[in-house]
């Protein structure tokens, strides 16, 4: 059963890459009688069969871009490296990008490249023995990953219904260098709200922090960001253990995580949060690292100390924000005994109508994760990700109505009914998640 990436536009690439180069580092570990069939299972998951005559396993992966510059770098960085991306998975026009317009990659570069995309995607899917689902990686700040991005995924949805697909959005800094990415976050995200089965939102600021305050990196480039992001992902998204006979797959994730079709924000949060240089010193307890996921909860934060008021695009809340339901995947050692009665107590509020039973899913795994020998991921469907969407809306409508830069959208095909309706959706999204109740 695998997985099919699809990474559209600069960060998207990136980001993939920097994805399947976490994979394969820890599905090629020396495999004992713990974790032999858990490695096997993991490669299986996100790569084909390892082919003798070409000596590489190769990436379940789709290459999209409109501009050559990151796809050759990628190319030239595989030389080394014992897994590939194949020849036939790559789609790149000799253009020069999306020009930071959203309505240029949807309108213009979409309905151009469908086919050769679709193509690609059919090829893959053949080379499958069973597809549990798509992951879209793209950035919402520029043109391609999310005008282009957002096209994709609702080819995906109107070619393959009966498939589940995410979309892993890097939502982009507050103070970005892109002048309209307010324009392209929100119409990208009123786009996926309709085509995507779940949004798991990346915020740059956040991963910044994280690389700042708990990974030791003083200077980070955005490989560590993509780095970090890839190693949560993964983290969730790797083979668990059975659980009453049935192994969870990526369809019981999203079966949990978005309970109704209005609520599609995922956020994800992760323990332990340290340099590696610190593991020799350090020493995990499962409660000692639920508690800090509680904190988290609790401030709305992503990392597992408050750094005062932070100057990111999610500011920590003193009122802990309403959860509509979290996974929580525990890897290493004694994880089945691992309790997590902390992120049931009564001071984590859940949506009045989700019933009890649904709020928190725990999944577990004997192996552990890179060099930990324990570790927690929650992915939360609550409040976590509404504040840096509220910021983006607001300045996107800001300037739209002081008419800045709005006719470059309008000559590639972007009504102002159009960018309108997309505004009033995303604000729908907003509004929604605000009126939970406990």
């Amino acid at each position: 059963m695998s997985l099919i990436t699809l990474q559209v536009g600069q960060c998207g690439n990136q980001l993939g890459y920097s994805f399947f180069n976490t994979i394969f580092e820890i599905s090629s570990q020396k495999p004992n009688a713990v974790n032999c069939n858990f490695l096997e299972e993991v490669k299986f998951r996100f790569f084909s069969d390892y082919e003798k005559e070409n000596e590489k396993n190769y990436a379940h992966a789709i290459l999209i871009d409109t501009e050559s510059k990151v796809i050759k770098e990628i190319a030239t960085s595989q030389k080394d490296v014992e897994w590939s991306y194949r020849d036939d998975c790559v789609i790149n026009v000799q253009q020069l990008g999306s020009g930071n317009n959203w309505a240029m990659g949807y309108h213009c570069h979409g309905p151009e490249l469908q086919e050769n995309v679709l193509n690609a995607i059919h090829k893959e899917t053949e080379r499958c023995d069973n597809v549990l689902g798509f992951l879209l990686f793209s950035s919402v700040a520029g043109g391609t990953g999310s005008g282009f991005g957002s096209y994709i995924s609702e080819v995906v949805q109107d070619n393959f219904p009966s498939n589940s697909s995410s979309s892993i959005t890097v939502w982009p800094f507050q103070r970005g260098e892109v002048s309209v990415q307010a324009y392209n976050a929100t119409l990208s995200l009123a786009s996926l709200q309709k085509s995507a089965d779940a949004v798991f939102v990346f915020e740059n600021d956040w991963l910044m922090k994280l690389c700042h305050h708990k990974m030791g990196l003083k200077k980070s480039s955005l490989n560590d960001l993509n780095t970090v992001a890839s190693q949560q992902l993964a983290n969730l998204l790797f083979p668990v253990e059975n659980s009453g006979g049935i192994a969870p797959v990526f369809n019981d994730l999203l079966e949990h995580l978005v309970p109704h079709p209005q609520f599609k924000l995922v956020g994800l949060r992760s323990v332990p949060q340290e340099p590696l240089t610190s593991l020799p010193f350090s020493a995990y307890t499962w409660p000692g690292l639920l508690r800090s996921l509680r904190r988290m909860v609790l401030y709305n934060t992503v990392i597992d100390e408050v750094y005062g008021q932070c100057s990111s695009s999610t500011n920590i809340t003193n009122t802990p924000p309403i959860s509509l339901a979290n996974l929580l995947v525990l890897r290493g050692r004694d994880s089945e005994v691992a309790d997590p009665e902390l992120l049931h107590k009564p001071s984590l509020p859940y949506a009045s109508w989700v019933p009890n039973a649904l709020r928190l899913k725990m999944w577990r795994h004997s192996s552990p994760f890179l060099p930990y020998d324990r570790t927690a991921v929650l992915a939360n469907n609550g409040q976590l990700s509404v504040s840096c969407v509220n910021n983006v809306v607001a300045k996107a409508w800001q300037l739209f109505s002081y008419k800045a830069y709005f006719h470059h959208y309008e000559q590639c095909g972007l009504s102002k009914e159009e960018f309108k309706l997309a505004v009033m959706n995303v604000e729908q999204i907003i509004a929604s998640y605000k009126a939970l109740e406990v």
